[in-house]
């Protein structure tokens, strides 16, 4: 190897280092897009052969005008979707929904037991530790890729960092 091979090898390991600590550093404030914020992104752990799994967020509208998600997709899963928890007649299910409400100065909380982004088909199983990248379509914003800590448990435990990109 020469000189300049190793001179090149570690500009290019500097470089992917500075976009690392970037990430990082963005993911742990969140990331804006238009107007709308998105925070505390996060999917939860499935066993090993899970058929569905289930991601979460907080989307902040800081402008006037309201907006919707009306779209979530995954490379994970064969089919994803936005769901919500209803109580038919005492039974609570999820169900599809055609999208999530972002109000102007307001909030769109997915949650467990609430709105959601549903993976349906999975290829594989969500380990906690990984990254799962999503897509969410926003009627007025456009789509946004977040990178999702997978995490075990019901709720997004403290420290966990996000990332999101705009596209």
């Amino acid at each position: 190897m020469t000189t300049r091979h190793i001179v090149l090898a570690i500009a290019g390991l500097f470089l992917a280092l500075l976009f690392t600590l970037g990430t990082i550093h963005a993911a742990s404030h969140g990331t804006k897009t238009d107007n709308l914020e998105i925070t505390g992104a996060w999917a939860r752990a499935t066993p090993p052969h899970a058929k569905n799994g289930g991601a979460f967020l907080t989307v902040t509208n800081q402008g006037m005008v309201a907006d919707k998600l009306v779209a979530a997709s995954t490379e994970m899963a064969k089919k994803t979707e936005l769901h919500n928890h209803i109580n038919d007649n005492g039974i609570m299910r999820m169900r599809h929904v055609p999208h999530v409400e972002v109000p102007a100065h307001g909030q769109a909380v997915l949650k467990p037991g609430s709105y959601h982004v549903m993976m349906m088909g999975l290829k594989g199983p969500l380990r906690e530790g990984e990254i799962l990248m999503v897509k969410l379509t926003f009627k007025k914003a456009g789509t946004v890729m977040v990178h999702m800590p997978i995490v075990k448990g019901t709720a997004m435990p403290k420290g966990v960092k996000t990332q999101h990109k705009h596209n």
